[in-house]
């Protein structure tokens, strides 16, 4: 849906010798392709089997990937003619031999479907409100947390959230999601006025804005901004209009919460740790250092490899409980007490403990 999107857009600006709409929304679809589509069908193009959904993702990938080569190619002519000749010339050589001598992509309209985009679009807005409300918390991803809480009015956009959760537990590494009816009881909101910006615009009615902002429902005034890009205030008959640049809006989270609000969506996430997922946050750094020893060591991505570490009791024990998850995401297929003729090795703290590592590519 998104590529017919920018092949419209894309015939529209060039129509109009808009290069720079062009290379804007060709930006947007980039990221859009390479950070969702991709990234979160990484499996389906990794996995072993050559099945049919294996085969459907990299059918897509190429369609898309071909007509976006095609729409951009009058403004990045010779990347485009590389990747062209790579992914098209190389296995169709009845095809044009440059990009150049394509015709340009025509959008079909039969394959936009705004309700599926509206939908996919606002399950990524949950999980980048939860990716932000994680900043603030300073929790780092890789630590595990109890739930995600998010407020949303459309019935059927969070029937679909609720569809495809696992996106989102898996996006925000949390066990589970709920949704609630009340935002307010995840965060408020504290408006103030932007002394310097309202004093110029309005001079002295910026008492009553003052007295107006440090009374009342300031979550509905919040409401209001989101829908309508600015707040209305009433005094002694006079009527004040609040933007964006006039007021400054801190979001307060709920006590034991980290919470972020946007575009009508509120998300919050439960701070609290047990033993269990401080002792998953361990085996899931212990995986960031050894997928990232692999890297350095020049391991295939599909080589499996066997291990050879000393852990402290607190690190083993949180080993133990999650070990297949900790095998089957760095393709080890056993710990040794000792490796010989091991292939590399490698030392790293974590939680300021040191541990030494030696890995060996397993034979299979």
């Amino acid at each position: 849906s998104k590529l017919h999107i920018f092949i419209r857009s894309s015939r529209q600006s060039l129509d109009h010798y808009d290069v720079a709409s062009l290379v804007s929304s060709f930006n947007i679809f980039l990221e859009e392709l390479s950070n969702w589509y991709i990234r979160r069908n990484r499996r389906r193009f990794w996995k072993s089997e050559d099945d049919q959904d294996k085969f459907t993702a990299y059918a897509t990938l190429y369609h898309v990937l071909i007509n976006s080569v095609k729409c951009i190619a009058p403004v990045l002519p010779f990347c485009t003619e590389k990747m062209y000749k790579n992914l098209v010339v190389n296995l169709d050589p009845e095809a044009p031999e440059s990009v150049h001598l394509c015709d340009y992509p025509k959008p079909n309209t039969n394959l936009i479907d705004d309700d599926i985009i509206q939908k996919v679009d606002s399950l990524k807005r949950v999980v980048e409100l939860g990716r932000s409300a994680r900043n603030q918390s300073k929790v780092k991803i890789r630590q595990p947390l109890l739930k995600v809480l998010y407020a949303i009015e459309d019935d059927e956009v969070s029937d679909f959230i609720n569809d495809h959760k696992t996106i989102i537990l898996d996006e925000l590494n949390v066990k589970s999601i709920e949704r609630i009816t009340n935002a307010g009881s995840l965060v408020k909101y504290n408006i103030k006025p932007n002394l310097p910006v309202l004093g110029r615009k309005y001079k002295s009615g910026l008492k009553n804005i003052r007295a107006i902002l440090s009374s009342g429902d300031n979550d509905q005034r919040f409401r209001e901004y989101e829908k309508t890009g600015t707040i209305i205030l009433e005094k002694d008959d006079e009527v004040y209009t609040l933007e964006k640049e006039d007021v400054i809006i801190e979001t307060l989270a709920a006590e034991g919460f980290s919470a972020v609000s946007g575009n009508g969506i509120t998300v919050g996430l439960t701070l609290e740790l047990n033993d269990e997922l401080i002792q998953e946050g361990i085996v899931r750094d212990l995986v960031r250092q050894v997928q990232n020893i692999r890297k350095d060591a020049g391991f295939s991505v599909e080589d499996r490899i066997i291990i050879s570490w000393e852990l402290d009791s607190d690190f083993q024990q949180a080993f133990v409980k999650f070990e297949d998850y900790f095998c089957n995401e760095t393709l080890t297929t056993s710990i040794d007490s000792s490796i010989t003729n091991h292939d590399y090795s490698a030392e790293f703290h974590l939680k300021g403990k040191l541990i030494k590592i030696s890995l060996k590519i397993a034979d299979i």
